[in-house]
């Protein structure tokens, strides 16, 4: 059984062993001369004198070190530093690695650390020196690629890149609440055992005004998906937004069709956030929404059916519920041809009639009035088809209304942000599935009447959150900045 314990000066000896390694034979340092033993044991006594300085050693043996170093040498950075890990050229794969970030990590936050920063050589193409192995793991641990130095460090008599990672560990000031949007006399979907529709804020609390971002997640208007909330709210705050996740009814029984009790649900949201703009610190004029598969067709029709969503609070109704801006992922929009039928049965039913279908299909209601819209979908999406968006673009076209429309070449429907966080499931707490938990307690208490077969569904597939493994997919990760240098130009 392996330990992680402080770096002690004898133990240079051995680390200058496993380190001399990466010095003649790698470019991941590019140091040129592997430094002596006294010169190395004064860097674990100097760096030790203010950061962790830590070893793992199995029965005995020094398999790897690492440890945290100045990012800056100016006072605003002390709240950031640089990480540096070295294992045993052939103690790879065990999980050491892991073990002592991990490890450093929870000696960083203790001692008041937020951002945590690795600087790795990064091969123009990959040869016998360098691979691109350091990138994956720390993307694996949760850290995200944020520049690239192009061939600045020489070594072997080749150039090679330099690329900045970042893991933030901190909450830099975010102010996190849930707020219902329903007054319990004001709301009354007959299916939604205790549940009440709501909004969770992610706020930079600077005192500062800040573009505001809704996040609506997907779920073919069954369920409200955890892989599309908190992560992308997160990704969007980091970017300069204040962002709230919203999470409306569903009707995962298909037994009361939704109508429109989505479409209220975000517009109470977005007439709260302007009402009380100056507390949530935002631009009432740059309100956004960000909606994926169901979620996109709700933001959609918010989008075209603004004016026809009343609010029964006086106050409110006086409060604009017009988004100043939509990006629609992989948006459901027809129900024609290329519909996902099952959004439109949770939505409005089976049996709806030509009149419901003309006014949920999204591509008949535009107008100029229509707020400018960022569409993205994969050219292979499996569930909803790309015609949905192609649909939607020939329909804004037509209207005059400013919109960009990416079509990327690959990628499976409800692919998020596609990147290493959402790969690696780290899309934070799955608090969008509370009516979802709900329906599946009152189904197993015989609170409301079932088919055997759907009741053998909802405790298989939905009594707890369940995610299948995933890869990164890097052509579609580029979207949260192409919609932000949209919603930049737009707004």
């Amino acid at each position: 059984m392996f330990q992680i314990r402080d770096a002690r000066i004898e133990d240079a000896t051995r680390l200058l062993e496993i380190y001399s390694y990466y010095v003649e034979d790698t470019a991941i340092t590019f140091e040129y001369d592997v430094p002596s033993v006294e010169e190395f044991e004064d860097r674990i006594k100097n760096i030790s004198a203010k950061y962790p300085y830590i070893v793992l050693e199995d029965d005995g043996v020094i398999y790897g070190y690492a440890y945290a170093g100045t990012f800056k040498a100016r006072a605003a950075y002390d709240k950031s530093c640089e990480l540096t890990i070295y294992l045993d050229k052939d103690s790879k794969k065990k999980g050491y690695g892991r073990a002592l970030y991990e490890s450093l990590e929870k000696r960083l936050l203790e001692m008041g650390i937020v951002n945590l920063y690795a600087c790795i050589g990064y091969p123009v193409v990959e040869d016998e020196y360098l691979n691109r192995n350091s990138e994956q793991f720390h993307a694996h641990l949760g850290f995200s690629k944020i520049g690239t130095f192009y061939k600045c460090g020489y070594k072997f008599g080749r150039w090679y890149n330099m690329i900045w990672m970042e893991k933030l560990i901190g909450n830099h000031g975010l102010k996190s609440e849930r707020i219902d949007l329903w007054e319990d006399d004001e709301y009354s979907y007959p299916l939604a055992f205790g549940f009440k529709p709501n909004m969770v804020t992610y706020l930079h609390n600077d005192g500062q005004k800040h573009p505001c971002m809704v996040v609506i997640p997907g779920g073919g208007y069954c369920v409200v998906s955890p892989t599309e909330g908190e992560i992308v709210a997160k990704k969007f705050y980091k970017m300069g937004y204040n962002a709230f996740v919203v999470t409306y009814t569903t009707n995962i029984l298909f037994k009361e069709p939704l109508m429109d009790q989505p479409m209220k649900d975000v517009s109470r949201a977005i007439r709260l956030i302007r009402k009380d703009a100056d507390k949530y610190g935002i631009y009432t004029d740059k309100v956004a929404i960000c909606g994926f598969s169901a979620g996109a067709h709700l933001s959609g029709s918010v989008s075209v059916h603004f004016d026809d969503v009343k609010d029964d609070n006086d106050e409110l109704n006086t409060v604009s519920n017009r988004p100043d801006a939509a990006i629609l992922c992989y948006p459901v929009i027809t129900s024609g041809e290329f519909a996902h039928r099952d959004s439109f049965n949770a939505l409005i039913g089976e049996e709806a009639g030509a009149d419901k279908l003309e006014y949920f299909s999204l591509e008949k209601q535009v107008t100029k009035n229509t707020p400018p819209t960022f569409l993205w979908h994969t050219a292979t999406d499996d569930l909803v088809p790309v015609q949905n968006s192609l649909l939607y673009d020939e329909a804004l076209t037509k209207a005059g209304v400013r919109h960009a429309l990416h079509v990327f070449s690959f990628g499976h429907h409800g692919l998020g942000l596609g990147d290493e966080d959402w790969a690696n499931h780290r899309f934070g707490e799955p608090y969008t599935y509370e009516q979802t938990f709900k329906t599946v307690e009152a189904v197993k208490n015989n609170e409301v009447e079932v088919s055997d077969e759907k009741r053998e569904e909802l405790l298989r597939d939905f009594a707890e959150v369940k995610y299948w493994p995933d890869v990164t997919y890097p052509e579609i990760v580029m979207w949260p900045e192409l919609a932000d240098a949209f919603l930049r130009t737009v707004l």
